[in-house]
């Protein structure tokens, strides 16, 4: 097994924007699981802030990222890699996407229902998408939670395959992503 990719590796601008939203993401889990879990006040205010304010950012990133994909699609799999495994991965960047593309779009939308605002870093405030209903928010916020534990999932099947694969397999898949 080789350490350097076969069919060369993801652009530059691919691997700046998976490790920042790789980042962004990893952040925002333990945030958004510890919201409710904040005294009710200032502190919680701002956990609330950044977590919008962060997934906003990531809703902007995740698009450009998708862009990028299309504009340069990734190098193709490396040659030894089995096929049931092409298929795991594939589905899984395919699921990294419709989540990440989905999930921002159902906070703003549930802290509009939920009568609160999002304001981008107290810079801007975004426009509403719905109207004030608690009922709806519970629903949206829900879905929202609920993708949030899928990810997370996610993240932890995708680097628990990139690890079997530098340690176990001592391939370059890793290689193609840094």
């Amino acid at each position: 097994m080789s350490a350097t990719p076969a069919r060369g590796g993801y652009s530059r601008t691919a691997k700046v924007l998976h490790w920042v939203i790789a980042a962004l993401v990893l952040g925002l889990i333990p945030v958004g699981l510890s919201l409710d879990l904040l005294p009710q006040g200032p502190i919680q205010d701002f956990a609330y802030l950044m977590h919008k304010s962060t997934g906003f950012v990531v809703l902007l990133l995740m698009i450009l990222r998708l862009g990028w994909r299309l504009a340069c699609p990734p190098p193709p799999p490396e040659p030894d890699m089995p096929r049931w495994q092409q298929a795991i991965a594939s589905a899984n960047h395919y699921a990294f996407y419709a989540i990440l593309l989905t999930m921002p779009w159902l906070g703003w939308a549930g802290s509009n229902a939920f009568g609160a605002p999002v304001s981008v870093y107290g810079l801007f405030t975004l426009p509403n998408l719905v109207g004030e209903d608690k009922e709806l928010a519970k629903t949206i916020l829900g879905w929202h939670a609920a993708l949030g534990i899928t990810v997370a999932g996610l993240i932890l099947l995708h680097i628990g395959a990139v690890l079997f694969h530098r340690f176990v397999r001592r391939d370059a898949v890793l290689a193609r992503m840094t």
